[in-house]
């Protein structure tokens, strides 16, 4: 799906870097997100870090968004970046001190996350993070989250080469799978990524490979580079 706001949309995506594939993962998922969480909703973002995907959301979907981080430094650009867009009428950030997220309250309509819960020490303390996202939704409230896969051995040795701390966190395999599969209704899942990321510098390159990839050698939670899932708070939670 294509989208209106795709420079900003680059811009939210940059720090996390992978941009073309992130941006893929991202509008495959709109045509679902705007069905289920429509414009005027009221929307808790974790972890917004510079803000700029933040205003994409407000901008692009027409969501009123309640932003927090626990990095003064985020809180800082993040503001700057919403008055610099003229949208600090839809978005409000919110600095935590470190531990302090789940002690935060609220009633709404869709939580929104971005490569954050994989910080987790844990299976438990991952599934904590979930039982306190089902706590600030409204019934039937809806989760979006896009977070990044254990891999393949090659994404795997690849880390382990570049030193990349996150390798040993909680990055999603099918035990954290099972983790949302208690607590949510499931609406939406897909995965992405073995090898084609790392061809994501080279855009064309990259739709090719990933085209191919995901014809001969199908993506599950046991071996993606990164994951898209909206879920539905079920009822009686």
């Amino acid at each position: 799906m294509q989208t209106s706001n795709l420079p900003l949309l680059q811009a939210g995506l940059k720090a996390g870097g992978a941009v073309v594939m992130w941006e893929q993962i991202m509008t495959d998922a709109l045509p679902e997100i705007k069905r289920l969480v429509p414009e005027g909703s009221h929307v808790l973002e974790v972890g917004y870090g510079d803000g700029i995907l933040s205003c994409y959301l407000a901008k692009e979907l027409g969501w009123r968004i309640v932003g927090i981080d626990i990095s003064p430094e985020a809180y800082r650009k993040a503001v700057e970046n919403a008055a610099r867009l003229n949208l600090e009428d839809r978005v409000k950030f919110l600095c935590c001190k470190p531990g302090e997220t789940q002690k935060h309250q609220g009633e709404y309509d869709a939580v929104f996350i971005k490569t954050v819960l994989y910080y987790s020490q844990n299976l438990q303390e991952y599934g904590r993070w979930l039982d306190w996202i089902i706590s600030v939704l409204k019934p039937k409230g809806i989760l979006i989250n896009f977070e990044t896969g254990r891999g393949n051995w090659i994404v795997q040795l690849y880390r382990k080469l570049r030193g990349r701390e996150y390798r040993n966190w909680c990055l999603y395999t099918k035990e954290i799978e099972a983790l949302y599969d208690k607590r949510f209704e499931i609406l939406y899942r897909r995965y992405y990524g073995g090898l084609s990321q790392f061809f994501a510098p080279v855009p064309w390159l990259y739709k090719i490979v990933a085209r191919i990839e995901s014809a001969i050698s199908p993506r599950d939670a046991e071996n993606c580079f990164a994951v898209a899932i909206i879920g539905q708070k079920k009822g009686g939670i």
